[in-house]
């Protein structure tokens, strides 16, 4: 009202300086579009009005709009609809007689939007022409004024000569932003253009990170995200989203920042994650494609050694799988590779050796995008199978034809198995499975092999395997050998034995010798050397036999400690020899004195049972007949003493060469 006043004022004193024409002094839009003009009063006797006009582009001339008939009003409003001074630039006249015309236009604002936060102003000059300025403007800038509707107050932003100008401010998200320009003159108005409101804000969403990789972290069990940051240079930060719709888990601040663990994702569920950039107005930016983690699950029954492993594939379009690998950890050691698959392969069975009890597994996928990830780790335990206290071979007693081995077990039979596996070995190395032993519930039970090799020419190794309750582990015995002997026979009067030690034992106490010949066909024992030996020599220089063959075998002694205390004995198999036979007669004998009174032939390495000794008077009558070699004739027939006279004896036996001999003599019985 004051500012009203003044200008009223100067306009009334003006009338005495500007003369009869009343000039336009300023032109002021208002905000709804109308047009307030301020000129000077003129004084004059011959006033009738003041004649307001605006140019008509039609008839390309001034066409009168109103009058003032009041001589002392100096300011005039121009509300007609055509003119809107908020849509463009107003042309005005005033006059008060055909003579004395002023003239003067509204300031039209136009902006250009260069940037969300620059703007280019331009607007129309208040000036009749360049050449007739306004009243009073000489030497006056414009001045830009610029209003936020958030903070609701006019600020001046610059001051120019020109009709244009460009605004800068700080990015805003979200405002309106407000311009006027005004151009000042000497007499205190000033030339207002129209309001230009602009929605401004920051609507450019930023570009989309590249989500790169989702791994669940070995050792902690917590899923990792890895993404590439986004490039757009207002990034605040990201935001992480699950599933489809994908709906926002967490939201990450900087914009450098490549990396998230979830603490909140359960790595044995697949989870579809993805990831948004979002700036400083909150724009979010396109979802990254989301990328499906790898589930590793197991099954495993009991008392099996098979686990089954799957796997849910890595999903994360366009990113592909090149191949997945399967990792594995014994006993909570540190992981190894296991096998390498392609990536089409989501099953695997792994054998486990039933000596472990725990396993672990994670299945590792290589991309192509040169990143691996991870599953998540599985871990299975069970416990070792329940097994035997003890399996022992007691001993191997080969029988005297070398065809067949007798094998006594001792086994604690409290343990149900399905058997017990029996192996045998030419050189305690290559074991081969010949048998598997019914399971009777007996701590003790004997078997008796036949290997295919006769025991005189090799000897075998023999262990027996007792399964656990799950046919998993197997509890070994000991192993025990056979004992093969062997005769050199280089000596005529000297036998030499050797034998391979026996082992299986805790200690040997020692090796009895056996020798078999016609008089004792289970042979009778020899002599015994101590465990370490492993020879003896046997002269035979004043042996006589009534068979040619002569045959020997050892039998090992347990010492030291076995499973139930009980010691026992192994036998090897047997060697022999053929002897030359040899027969000597006597010729003559007493049979009524204390020596020499019996006559029978002195035999030596003979066949047995090829024997036949027999004794006749001169008539051809069989006095004496016998097949035993070690029998003679006392010179009696049926209970008398024979009178002293020559006999006739014959002697048939088959020699050491497997000739039958026959031989014939006399003997004179002497009383």
């Amino acid at each position: 009202m004051k500012r009203i006043l003044l200008i009223v004022l100067l306009f009334t004193c003006s009338s005495f300086l500007f003369g009869q024409v009343p000039d336009i002094l300023c032109t002021q839009v208002n905000e709804d579009g109308s047009t307030t003009i301020y000129y000077n009063t003129v004084n004059s006797p011959n006033f009738a009005e003041y004649t307001i006009s605006s140019f008509n582009s039609t008839s390309n001339s001034y066409v009168r709009i109103d009058g003032v008939t009041s001589i002392s009003q100096s300011i005039y409003t121009d509300n007609s609809i055509v003119n809107n001074s908020n849509a463009n630039q107003i042309k005005y006249s005033v006059s008060s007689g055909a003579v004395n015309v002023s003239y003067a236009n509204t300031m039209y604002l136009t902006i250009t939007n260069l940037t969300n936060s620059s703007f280019r102003l331009k607007w129309t000059s208040p000036h009749p022409s360049s050449s007739s300025p306004l009243v009073g403007t000489n030497g006056q800038s414009y001045t830009i004024y610029r209003m936020f509707a958030s903070e609701g107050q006019w600020q001046q932003v610059g001051t120019t000569l020109d009709t244009i100008y460009t605004d800068n401010f700080l990015l805003r998200c979200s405002d309106t932003v407000s311009y006027r320009v005004e151009l000042p003159n000497i007499y205190g108005c000033s030339s207002v253009s129209n309001v230009k409101k602009i929605i401004i804000g920051d609507h450019e969403i930023p570009l989309e990170p590249v989500l790169l990789s989702s791994s669940v972290d070995v050792s902690s069990q917590s899923l990792n995200l890895e993404w590439t940051p986004s490039i757009s240079p207002d990034t605040w930060g990201y935001i992480i989203c699950m599933g489809n719709p994908c709906i926002a888990i967490d939201t990450i601040w900087g914009s450098e920042i490549s990396t998230y663990n979830c603490l909140t994702c359960s790595v044995e569920q697949i989870n579809s994650l993805a990831i948004m950039a979002f700036d400083s107005c909150y724009n979010t930016s396109l979802r990254t494609n989301p990328h499906n983690n790898i589930v590793l699950s197991y099954s495993r029954e009991a008392c099996s050694s098979k686990i089954n492993l799957s796997w849910s594939k890595y999903l994360a379009d366009p990113v592909n799988v090149i191949l997945y690998e399967i990792y594995v950890s014994l006993n909570n050691g540190d992981f190894n590779l296991y096998q390498t698959y392609n990536q089409d392969t989501v099953s695997s069975v792994f054998i486990a050796d039933p000596n472990i009890i725990n396993y672990c597994f994670y299945i590792k996928a290589t991309l192509n995008n040169g990143h691996q990830v991870n599953s998540n780790k599985v871990c299975t335990s069970q416990p070792l199978p329940k097994q035997v206290d003890f399996a022992y071979i007691r001993s191997s007693v080969v029988d005297l034809e070398n065809e067949k081995v007798d094998l006594e077990f001792y086994v604690d039979a409290s343990l149900p198995v399905r058997g017990y596996d029996l192996y045998r070995s030419p050189n305690n190395i290559d074991f081969t499975l010949i048998k598997t032993l019914a399971y009777t519930g007996s701590n003790t039970f004997s078997f008796t092999d036949k290997p295919p090799i006769t025991l005189n020419k090799t000897n075998y190794f023999y262990k027996l395997h007792v399964p656990d309750e799950c046919d998993l582990l197997y509890t070994p015995s000991n192993t025990v050998s056979t004992i093969k002997i062997s005769i050199d026979v280089s000596n005529p009067d000297i036998n030499i034995l050797t034998w391979n030690p026996f082992i299986g034992w805790d200690a040997v106490e020692g090796y009895d010798i056996y020798r078999v010949d016609g008089t004792n066909p289970l042979g009778f024992p020899l002599d015994n050397v101590q465990s370490t030996s492993n020879r003896y020599e046997d002269n035979i220089s004043s042996m006589v036999s009534t068979s040619d063959k002569i045959t020997y075998y050892i039998i090992a002694k347990e010492s030291g400690a076995s499973p139930d205390g009980t010691l026992t004995e192994s036998r090897s198999s047997t060697a022999s020899i053929v002897k030359e036979s040899l027969v000597f007669v006597p010729n003559s004998f007493t049979p009524m004195e204390n020596v020499n009174n019996v006559f029978k032939p002195f035999c030596s390495f003979i066949r047995l049972g090829t024997y036949r000794f027999r004794v006749f008077n001169r008539n051809g009558e069989i006095l004496f007949d016998t097949k035993d070699p070690d029998e003679g004739w006392d010179g009696t027939f049926k209970g008398k003493n024979c009178p002293t006279a020559t006999y006739v004896y014959k002697v048939e036996f088959i020699n050491s060469q497997g000739e039958k001999i026959n031989k014939a003599g006399t003997v004179n019985l002497i009383n």
